[in-house]
């Protein structure tokens, strides 16, 4: 005989609390994944940075698991830390292309000629979303409030975290994937708590308000030192002939060439290319790549370069 049943959260994600949240910022309710580093209970003087992720409905069981190992791992270890998984909840669950698109776009961010109604029915057609959720989809597209995940995430999250876990704050980090990733690098433009910030194939189209926003950090001679930008850009989003060549590669190869040429004062940026990867496979590879580049502990100049 077999029984079907709901395992607890442990029986997948290790050392993993779950909680949920309203958000006065957003107005909407959120699910939070924290899973703390081995180790943890007994090293009770220690105190760990904190890695905050959106998307966490996805993020949290690709990337959690591995918390076991990392810290261990012989070839490439990291630093420990507490990571924060920040997702959906209810019937928004069903719905993440449309919900986060809310969440993730900057304020006024512009879309490709490309994107339209039109083009979004064939999301419908493929079983992504329903017609409710599409239009929804469109909405957010055209009113998205990254402003205000952002509020949420440093006024309302951090200061529960910090509360109920050992927080150390001199070295927060965040992380993002896809419109994660054009998240994360609109707040590393922003004057937030995060210090350590990875952009992992970010959906930054040709005319984002990420470049007005660098633009105008430049001119004003904004002072970035202690700061890093990691951004990473799977090998087929620039290769293979696709939607995410104007999606995702021409955008961020954009954002990476003006990083070089123009930099922000005491900004440490840095890239690179997941090999063989594409959109749909490299957001493991691209978290990794951000965590041995900013929370290494192989070396001395590592741990120097993102301090």
């Amino acid at each position: 005989m077999w029984t079907e049943t709901t395992p607890p959260l442990a029986a997948m994600l290790p050392g993993t609390r779950y909680f949920e949240l309203e958000s006065e910022a957003v107005g909407a309710q959120f699910g939070v994944w924290v899973t703390t580093p081995p180790r943890y209970e007994s090293e009770t003087e220690r105190r760990y940075p904190a890695i905050y992720q959106p998307d966490g409905n996805l993020t949290a069981p690709q990337t959690a698991p591995a918390m076991q190992m990392v810290r261990d791992d012989p070839i490439n270890p990291v630093e420990p830390f507490i990571q924060v998984s920040v997702g959906y909840t209810g019937e928004d669950t069903t719905r993440l292309l449309a919900v986060r698109a809310r969440d993730l776009l900057p304020p006024g961010e512009p879309l490709l000629p490309t994107t339209n109604p039109e083009s979004l029915d064939l999301l419908v057609q493929a079983g992504y979303l329903d017609a409710d959720a599409a239009k929804l989809y469109w909405h957010n597209l055209q009113n998205p409030a990254a402003d205000k995940f952002l509020s949420f995430l440093v006024d309302e999250l951090h200061p529960l975290i910090s509360g109920e876990f050992r927080v150390d704050d001199t070295s927060t980090g965040l992380w993002g994937f896809s419109y994660g990733g054009l998240f994360a690098t609109y707040a590393a433009l922003r004057r937030t708590p995060f210090s350590r910030i990875g952009a992992g194939s970010p959906g930054i189209v040709p005319q984002s308000k990420v470049f007005e926003l660098y633009d105008s950090e430049i001119k004003d001679e904004a002072d970035y030192s202690g700061r890093m930008l990691h951004m990473t850009v799977c090998e087929t989003e620039v290769t293979a002939v696709s939607p995410y060549q104007a999606y995702v590669g021409r955008g961020a190869t954009d954002f990476i060439t003006q990083a070089g040429k123009n930099p922000l004062s005491g900004f440490t940026f840095s890239s690179k290319i997941i090999p063989a990867e594409s959109h749909a496979t490299g957001l493991a590879a691209s978290w990794f790549s951000f965590l041995r580049h900013c929370y290494s502990t192989s070396s001395p100049e590592a741990t120097i370069m993102c301090q």
